[in-house]
């Protein structure tokens, strides 16, 4: 049962300092991956790279549309967080943290439901999560409406050293990032940055990159991908709501007069960088992201890289394998239509105990 002294309200500018203390406890706790957004679960390979790792603050520094906290007894319990997405009428979840304890799931629960509540102030359109595949997480979300429809794997590139004799980039990388002519895998990968005239090349390669049914709930159409050298919306990842980016830059490279890839990448300041890629079947992905790589320049090599990489996305998952990358973990795609459900409460489950 709901406590009498838990209470959800508006977060505080005042309780910043709080909110990163529970942010920081919540991701460098052993199982941080089971009550956080974004953070995928490690594998028995990789149990200690994880996202709450690599990322120094995951205090999100985009200006949230809505920031509710959870308290018990005038402390701070829980935290959750939804953005606004530019385009359309749709809001991502970016932070369910609940602090460690006994009624963790509860005031995850609490905060899921009130959020939605919100919502319906706004004439939202749709919600977008993602969570580590695991079932205390599917469990919470379908509870609330939520259906997963995709998963991502979370890939990994570890920093290069930037000084020292045995650096590879002292020889394959100049002082602007380049790699110098004649190297082999730079040669023959024809990269022109995308701007609006790719739109509809672009908008043809997702087609093709991605499911039917999976097109349909994502439901782009050609113009959003006119914006896509300035934003890291487009395509829809786990990451880019979660990410803050200095700069965004995008490429194409054509094949046989359609996009035969795609290349996106979001440069962070403080912490790792951001590459996300599409790319057709039979081209030579891991060319083509070296060649990315090499256009990215030395911040990005030596800072680390994160990619996600849907499951379904065989050559795309190919070209990471291939070009330096490891995966860490897998994360699923949630979404939710909030006018067809938050307006019938007797589709929303109660929680269970």
């Amino acid at each position: 049962m709901i406590e009498a002294e838990r209470s959800i309200r508006s977060a505080r500018i005042t309780g910043r300092q709080a909110l990163s203390d529970l942010s920081r406890r919540v991701h460098a706790s052993f199982d941080a991956h089971r009550r956080s957004l974004g953070v995928p679960a490690p594998t028995s390979e990789q149990r200690r790279i994880t996202l709450s790792a690599l990322i120094p603050s995951w205090l999100p520094l985009r200006a949230p549309s809505v920031h509710l906290v959870a308290e018990i007894g005038g402390e701070l319990v829980g935290s959750c967080r939804a953005i606004e997405e530019p385009h359309g009428e749709d809001w991502v979840i970016t932070e369910l943290d609940a602090a460690d304890g006994p009624l963790a799931a509860e005031v995850r629960w609490d905060l899921l439901g009130a959020l939605i509540e919100e919502s319906v102030r706004h004439d939202i359109g749709r919600f977008h999560a993602a969570c580590a595949d695991v079932r205390e997480n599917l469990e919470l979300f379908g509870q609330a409406g939520f259906m997963a429809y995709a998963q991502e794997e979370i890939w990994w590139r570890a920093p290069e050293p930037m000084h020292g004799p045995r650096s590879w980039l002292r020889s394959l990388v100049s002082r602007d990032g380049k790699r110098p002519a004649g190297d082999p895998t730079v040669e023959g990968v024809d990269l022109k940055p995308a701007g609006a005239p790719d739109a509809w090349h672009l908008f043809d390669l997702w087609t093709h990159a991605t499911p039917p049914a999976i097109a349909r709930i994502e439901g782009y159409g050609a113009g959003d991908w006119e914006s896509v050298g300035q934003e890291a919306i487009v395509p829809r990842s786990s990451l880019n709501p979660l990410l803050h980016f200095s700069e965004v830059d995008a490429w194409v490279a054509p094949a046989d007069q359609r996009a035969g890839g795609f290349v996106q990448h979001g440069a962070c300041k403080d912490g790792p960088h951001y590459l996300r890629f599409l790319i057709r079947d039979g081209v030579d992905g891991g060319r083509l992201l070296r060649a990315a790589l090499a256009r990215i320049g030395t911040e990005a090599l030596g800072a680390g890289i994160l990619s996600p990489v849907r499951t379904y996305e065989a050559a795309g998952t190919r070209a990471a394998s291939d070009s330096g990358f490891e995966a860490i973990g897998r994360v699923t795609m949630l979404v939710r239509d909030v006018r067809a459900q938050v307006r019938q409460p007797a589709m929303v489950p109660a929680t269970t105990r």
